[in-house]
């Protein structure tokens, strides 16, 4: 049933590209999928999430690590591609190896998986790991690398002002503040709020997988290529040893703990290929490095939530 499930949502991926390549979708139309799911179903499953489910203070413990898992990959990639001549390589290196795809990924995956409970924990750890994703790799990659020199000249103020902009305009970020609020404030969502919702949430996941088949381009330079291998490579090294804390560290119920672990093989952000293409300019590389990466954490998934409940 699992291999079912993955592979349905495999197919969404393969069938809107193949769509895309009869000219039935165009180059830019992953966008039109985006609005979608980061302004619509993405939002509306985190709602529905938090309204069907039960949740106390201590899966705050999720939010730091959600943040810990985002912000020292982004570290430890700048220190490591320090031989690294081309900052445009370099910033599209560190921007694609740090943070995790949990709202527009795993969630719809865990989902799919596991059922509706599953969102929680995935929407808890995206709290923390979206404070990095959203808005702070973008410009502590500018400010490690000195490169949009023009940002670097405004003066305190401007910059937080942009830096806020730059949280307060994602909708799915909003979504999380304020379910966090009513978290502490012990609110109910009222139900017929979740009713209205319900349908948009059922349908993220198909939106994301589209977003994702829609962005698929082949590059064809060797440099993109050798590059996508080395994002790889750091993805693969951090994804173990996330996985491993949140299995062996995490002090939670075996069930919570799995699907921490199944978070850790997320894909490379969207966010993250949105601000590599602004800084690089290269937006076939992005949309290749997240499909290639989306592909191999949908195997990885597979496979591990077929094994884990074994251990």
């Amino acid at each position: 049933m699992v291999i079912f499930k993955s592979g349905a949502l495999l197919l969404v991926i393969l069938g809107v590209y193949a769509l895309k390549r009869l000219h039935i979708f165009g180059e830019h139309d992953y966008k039109v999928a985006q609005g979608f799911a980061f302004n619509l179903t993405l939002p509306c499953a985190i709602v529905m999430s938090f309204a069907t489910n039960k949740h106390d203070m201590s899966m705050l413990w999720i939010v730091l690590f959600g943040f810990v898992c985002a912000i020292i990959p982004l570290v430890l990639v700048f220190l490591g591609t320090h031989r690294e001549p081309d900052k445009r390589y370099r910033a599209f290196t560190m921007l694609a190896s740090s943070g995790l795809n949990l709202g527009a990924f795993c969630l719809p995956v865990a989902q799919t998986f596991m059922g509706a409970s599953a969102g929680l924990p995935v929407i808890m750890m995206d709290i923390g790991n979206a404070m990095v994703a959203t808005a702070a790799a973008l410009s502590l990659t500018k400010g490690l690398l000195h490169m949009g020199d023009s940002a670097a000249a405004l003066p305190m103020v401007l910059r937080v002002r942009n830096i806020a902009h730059d949280f307060v305009s994602s909708l799915s970020f909003d979504t999380y503040m304020l379910m966090l609020v009513l978290m502490f404030a012990h609110v109910q969502i009222p139900d017929p709020i979740v009713e209205l919702v319900t349908p948009f949430a059922n349908a993220n996941a198909f939106c994301c997988m589209a977003m994702i088949g829609l962005m698929m381009e082949v590059p064809h330079e060797r440099k993109d290529r050798l590059t996508l291998l080395k994002v790889i490579a750091w993805r693969t090294a951090f994804s173990v040893v996330i996985a491993l804390a949140a299995w062996y560290i995490m002090p939670f119920d075996l069930r919570i703990r799995e699907i921490l672990t199944l978070a850790a093989l997320s894909p490379i952000t969207v966010f993250a290929t949105k601000f590599a293409d602004s800084l690089t300019g290269n937006a076939k590389l992005a949309g290749f490095s997240l499909t290639v990466t989306g592909v191999i954490a949908l195997a990885e998934m597979t496979i591990l939530h077929v094994l884990l409940p074994a251990v």
